[in-house]
């Protein structure tokens, strides 16, 4: 239900709320809030009802700024469309430093995946450079262990040992293998 109100009514309680009337202040905002809010929706949908809060703030504060009291609803239209552009403005600066802050976190994991991968490549390359350098049967029994279900079997065959015989082999050729590998990760 609306309540009328006359000129006086506004003359009234705008000077009441100069003088800090709280109630004359309320009546005000009574009467504006709604044409406010909808204001506000029409720039800022998801924040109007803080920038409603927010352009009555502000009239509160400069209230002594207003002469007439018939200017007061431009007034206040005028600075809930200048909070609705600040309000938005400041979100599209957001947006934009969130995007960005997310593009960085991108690329900072793809140079760390990129140097991991590198790292990756260069032990390879090492490890591949010192299985080479190890004699066949050294390189081979490794081979074996590693890419044979069942090594002592496989090595029996290929290379006449029994089980001890392979177990004794494959670790002369780690301890060779791990030799090789410290040298090469030493060189520059």
């Amino acid at each position: 239900m609306a309540i009328a109100f006359t000129d006086g009514d506004e003359a009234e309680d705008l000077a009441a709320a100069r003088a800090g009337d709280h109630a004359a202040f309320g009546r005000l905002y009574d009467r504006h809030a709604a044409v406010v809010l909808s204001l506000c929706r029409r720039f800022s949908p998801s924040e109007a009802d803080d920038a409603t809060q927010e352009t009555f703030l502000r009239a509160h504060r400069l209230l002594d700024k207003v002469n007439d009291p018939g200017k007061l609803r431009p007034w206040l239209y005028a600075i809930a469309r200048r909070v609705c552009s600040e309000r938005v403005r400041a979100a599209q600066r957001r947006r934009k430093h969130e995007e960005a802050h997310a593009m960085s976190r991108n690329e900072t994991a793809a140079v760390a995946a990129a140097a991991e991968t590198a790292e990756h490549d260069e032990q390879l390359d090492r490890l591949n450079g010192a299985l080479e350098k190890l004699d066949d049967r050294e390189r081979l029994a490794i081979h074996l262990y590693y890419l044979e279900a069942d090594p002592v079997s496989a090595a029996a065959a290929a290379l006449g040992l029994s089980r001890s015989g392979y177990y004794k082999l494959l670790s002369r050729a780690r301890g060779h293998l791990t030799k090789l590998m410290n040298a090469q990760a030493s060189q520059p």
